[in-house]
């Protein structure tokens, strides 16, 4: 069997109960989203069975470093971005024989409760009308108090190990300036067009369609951010930290990008047309076209 084929079958065992065959990528999907473990058994007949992580083909990447506090943010990103793929799939009609697997699967490991949230969350905003905000901005809710939760060991960490001082905690009512800390405020809808928020954190923070066109967001730090649907046409994101990003059908137009670090940045439809990625790491990024872009992708997505 092709070992490196993407299309390669498998079935799945668990409690004595088989199911399948599935592609070896669906296999990746469920490992991240969590109705499969490393532990489960596969076999490409029926006949042999080893555990999952016996074929580290099959093992995603985000999987491989969940033992740090920077890939169990990256872990929970790509359950995010995969879990809105199989719904995807599941709104369109299609992969009758995936979504009864998947039913199956759910019945007997229930969802971490991060996607569900997330998944009613991207529901309501997109039923929507017009997809506006309303007028007022607002600030973490349920659906990140996980992440307020990492991030308060992140601060913890950083104490304990004497280093620099932690930033200041969130101010999502504050207005967009330089350095202002907005990490994992609910934000979706906004227009920034030409505002300038260099070195602002804006990690977590959910931005889905706002408007960014212009912004200056040299050096910013927008790891796992959700920015589908943005429009960042001409904005300056020089050296900013965009680790784990979602940017699908994001608009970057003519942006500054030189530096950036996209690894592991969803850009799935993504406009990327007069962009400037001269020395902007693409480490297992989702290309434009859904290609993973191979590890040490610099500039361009190799």
């Amino acid at each position: 069997m092709d070992t490196d084929s993407g299309q390669e079958l498998w079935f799945t065992r668990r409690n004595g109960e088989v199911r399948g065959p599935h592609p070896s990528g669906l296999i990746s999907r469920f490992l991240i989203i969590g109705r499969l473990t490393p532990e489960d058994e596969v076999s490409p007949d029926r006949e042999s069975w080893q555990p999952i992580r016996e074929h580290p083909q099959l093992i995603p990447e985000e999987l491989k470093h969940a033992d740090t506090q920077e890939g169990r943010e990256r872990l929970l990103q790509a359950r995010l971005r995969e879990d809105e793929r199989l719904h995807e799939r599941r709104a369109s009609g299609g992969a009758a024989a995936e979504s009864a697997e998947r039913r199956g699967l759910e019945r007997r490991r229930p969802e971490p409760p991060e996607v569900i949230s997330h998944r009613t969350q991207r529901a309501q905003w997109l039923r929507r009308p017009g997809n506006r905000l309303d007028a007022a901005m607002r600030g973490p809710t349920p659906w990140i108090l996980a992440a307020s939760t990492t991030l308060l060991a992140v601060l913890l960490f950083f104490w304990a190990t004497d280093r620099d001082e932690p930033p200041s905690p969130p101010a999502c009512h504050l207005p967009p300036a330089p350095e202002v800390n907005w990490s994992y405020c609910r934000m979706p809808g906004l227009d920034l067009r030409g505002v300038d928020l260099s070195h602002a954190l804006l990690r977590n923070t959910d931005l889905l369609g706002s408007r960014l066109d212009g912004a200056r967001l040299l050096e910013a730090d927008l790891s796992y951010a959700d920015l589908q649907r943005t429009r960042l046409e001409r904005a300056d994101l020089r050296r900013a930290r965009m680790t784990g990003a979602s940017m699908q059908n994001a608009t970057l137009t003519d942006a500054r990008l030189d530096e950036a670090d996209l690894s592991f940045v969803n850009l799935t439809g993504a406009s990327i047309e007069g962009a400037a990625l001269d020395g902007a790491i693409l480490d297992r990024a989702v290309w434009i076209d859904g290609r993973i872009c191979a590890t040490g992708s610099v500039g361009t997505c190799d």
